[in-house]
């Protein structure tokens, strides 16, 4: 009895020492935030717009993700194409899972995934400013 006392007093004292160890984030810190776009929204449906063209009134363009990262695009160059065009491909999502990336038969186009809205991106990934940058958007319908 005298040695198994000495011995549970070490072992609890070993165990409160390890209470206190720090860890590897500060203390009050919030932790971090893994919300994405492609895991928070309900992203798959389809969206459509007026994109802007240099030499024609705008692009009509409809655009439909599949939750199996299959999509269909539709764009026609208003007042010039009877009908519109329509190409079937994969897309996968880019660092970060905010933004999509079409594969080579929507000619790599890029959109950040937003609420219940896609806004085109330039090619190198920037987002569009200015006054026009409202026009890049497409909206989903359904």
């Amino acid at each position: 009895m005298k040695t198994l006392l000495p011995v549970l007093a070490l072992a609890a004292l070993l165990s409160a020492c390890n209470a206190n160890a720090p860890s590897d984030t500060p203390e009050g810190a919030p932790p971090p935030d893994t919300h994405t776009s492609r895991n928070s929204l309900d992203w798959q449906g389809t969206y459509q717009g007026v994109l802007p063209c240099a030499d024609c009134p705008g692009i009509r363009t409809v655009l439909t993700l599949r939750a199996d990262n299959t999509y269909q695009l539709q764009t026609q160059y208003l007042e010039r194409q009877p009908r519109p065009d329509t190409v079937q491909g994969r897309f996968g999502w880019l660092t970060g899972d905010n933004a999509i990336e079409l594969d080579s038969a929507g000619d790599h186009y890029r959109y950040q995934v937003g609420e219940n809205r896609l806004t085109m991106m330039s090619q190198d990934g920037t987002l569009p400013s200015g006054p026009l940058a409202e026009h890049y958007v497409l909206k989903r319908s359904q």
